[in-house]
């Protein structure tokens, strides 16, 4: 199991990244279809599927890295009364559903749509991809997701909500040390 701690940094990296370059062809796509459509006159026909398919690898591969940092759940009142054993407890029983989840619909079930995607040889409409690869971003997804539930299952003691407004302030007090001690940036 250690392992997979060792894997969590270089995994979220990769995340990171490839988030990063999606978003980026879904800038460019936007701008592209911009230009033609409004200065050429002569609306390009990739973009529109193109950027379609990013959103989609985006938001899903999104929902992994959000699950690897506790950013996936979207109330707060009740974790933030829990503590020690009882937080642990919480955040163990809220992996398990999430990992049964991931594991059941994710990885078991668009694993098959892959599959059956590549089977019938089904394409996209302007692009002529198979659909079979469009899909894979639902059993990769849930993969990523297996992988961060089973760490939180192990130790949860060692993720914590981002908080943003405690990452701002720490980013601040840095930066007055840092002048303070007459470090340049």
């Amino acid at each position: 199991m250690n392992a997979l701690f060792r894997l969590k940094q270089p995994v979220d990296r990769l995340l990171e990244t490839t988030l990063v370059g999606l978003f980026f062809v879904l800038f460019a796509c936007v701008i592209i279809q911009v230009f033609t459509r409004y200065v050429l006159n002569d609306p390009s026909i990739f973009t529109e599927e193109t950027s379609r398919l990013a959103i989609i690898w985006l938001s899903l591969l999104g929902t992994a890295y959000a699950c690897g940092r506790l950013e996936h759940m979207a109330y707060t009142m009740f974790p933030e009364k829990l503590k020690d054993g009882a937080l642990l407890t919480h955040m163990r029983t809220v992996a398990l559903v999430v990992l049964f989840f991931a594991v059941t619909v994710m990885c078991y079930g668009g694993g098959r749509l892959v599959l059956r995607a590549l089977q019938f040889n089904q394409r996209s409409a302007t692009l002529a991809l198979p659909m079979g690869y469009i899909y894979l971003c639902i059993p990769i997804s849930g993969l990523l997701i297996v992988f961060y539930q089973l760490l939180i299952l192990k130790k949860p003691q060692q993720f914590r909500a981002a908080d943003e407004v405690e990452v701002a302030l720490e980013h601040i007090a840095d930066e007055e040390r840092k002048l303070a001690s007459g470090e340049e940036n």
